[in-house]
């Protein structure tokens, strides 16, 4: 018995420490990070900003991105499902150093009003896709990385969290581990103190392609660490396949 309780609480001990050094990485990218910002049609709500996003260009189109589960921590239980009707009016984007430089989008292109909230399949595509009404912002959009990722190699996640009032985005440091599913398992290399708000953030390798959005995190039993789990781009990359040829016909 007393082994037992040994190796709980050694179980314990590991899960709550952080291998990742608390910092910043000397990494450097172009501005590439953007705050969302929410105009709501009607009463008080608690955040007027919250997550991170970035711009994507795909083919001959730019498209605002941000994670899908920011729009079920601002809805109420009883609007749990994916549409902004009568609830945002208007979505806007700016880097947090540069609020007066804004990203107007235009409609939710993955709009499902049939899907919930509610459900953990959110995060199995933790993306919200964005037309672009207006562009006044001075950040360059991300392109796709098509090679596969190989374990070992950084990565970089790109933003700011929630606690942070003004500066230059962060860049954070991470090593590919494994993909799973929808997700990414990186190991944290260099990370913020609290990862809050860097939802919806790009995901990127050395030379600055997307490889992901930051979305959730996992604890792995075998190396007894809780790793980031930001959501692949497969499944985002299809959709916009389909969008773009049934735009075109």
């Amino acid at each position: 018995m007393k082994n037992i309780f040994h190796y709980l609480f050694l179980i314990i001990a590991l899960a709550s420490c952080s291998p990742g050094i608390i910092s910043v990485s000397e990494k450097q990218f172009p501005p590439v990070s953007l705050i969302n910002h929410y105009e709501y049609f009607n009463g008080e709500h608690e955040f007027n900003q919250l997550g991170t996003a970035f711009l994507l260009k795909y083919k001959n189109d730019t498209f605002a991105i941000t994670a899908k589960h920011i729009l079920a921590v601002l809805k109420p239980d009883s609007l749990k499902n994916l549409t902004l009707d009568n609830f945002i009016k208007n979505w806007t984007m700016s880097a947090l150093n540069k609020q007066n430089e804004i990203v107007t989008t235009d409609k939710l292109l993955n709009e499902d009003k049939n899907e919930s909230l509610k459900s953990k399949t959110i995060y199995q595509k933790d993306w919200l896709v964005f037309s672009i009404k207006e562009n006044n912002a001075k950040v360059i959009p991300l392109e796709f990385r098509e090679k596969p990722l190989v374990k070992g190699e950084k990565l970089y996640a790109i933003g700011w969290t929630r606690h942070m009032k003004e500066g230059n985005q962060r860049v954070y440091e991470f090593e590919y581990y494994k993909t799973k599913g929808t997700h990414h398992l990186m190991k944290k290399l260099i990370i913020p103190e609290k990862m809050g708000g860097l939802s919806g953030a790009p995901v990127v390798d050395n030379d600055g392609k997307l490889v992901g959005i930051v979305s959730n995190g996992e604890f792995n039993l075998f190396t007894m660490e809780k790793m980031l789990a930001p959501v692949g781009t497969i499944e985002l990359k299809a959709f916009l396949d389909n969008y773009l040829n049934n735009k075109t016909e």
